[in-house]
């Protein structure tokens, strides 16, 4: 097979995944397209590495936001590498709150994620928060965010 095939493939594979568990979230909509390795980094939630840890997190940010979904916006891919345009909504405090973030995407030639690092100015979550009180008690529930410290008094890892 030759290699342009084989990572536009990939691209399809990941882009879909990827497209798919954000139009429906739930903390495995990802689980197709993750590799065992994967590792996290994305402002507001802890930095990992699985499946595992996507779980937690993607349950926490789901608890936060139960309405949360995203559209990929555009994407480019070079052989092992993604970037993914995405536009997150979710309802803070009774209000909409919208978010642009681009993802960086390590892939496999097989369209498995090795590693995705997100980037985006998480200041309109912050000040939903902020001035929303009717938002602190889910906020601080679900555990997302700074004081990372609270998670153990939450029952989950710091």
């Amino acid at each position: 097979m030759n290699t342009t095939t084989s990572w536009s493939q990939a691209h399809d594979r990941v882009l879909e995944g990827f497209s798919a568990g954000w139009r429906r979230p739930h903390p495995h909509a990802w689980d197709d397209v993750l590799a065992e390795d994967v590792v996290f980094t994305q402002p507001l939630l802890r930095p990992g590495t699985g499946p595992a840890h996507w779980h937690e997190e993607a349950r926490r940010l789901l608890a936060f936001a139960p309405d949360l979904t995203g559209e990929v916006l555009s994407w480019a891919a070079r052989d092992d590498v993604m970037f993914i345009d995405l536009r997150l909504t979710a309802t803070v405090g009774g209000a909409p709150v919208t978010v642009r973030t681009v993802d960086r995407l390590r892939v496999t030639p097989s369209g498995r994620i090795v590693r995705r690092d997100a980037s985006f100015d998480w200041w309109p979550v912050a000040r939903a928060v902020l001035l929303r009180p009717s938002a602190w008690w889910r906020w601080w529930r679900s555990g997302v965010g700074p004081l990372i410290g609270r998670r153990p008094l939450l029952g989950g890892s710091p």
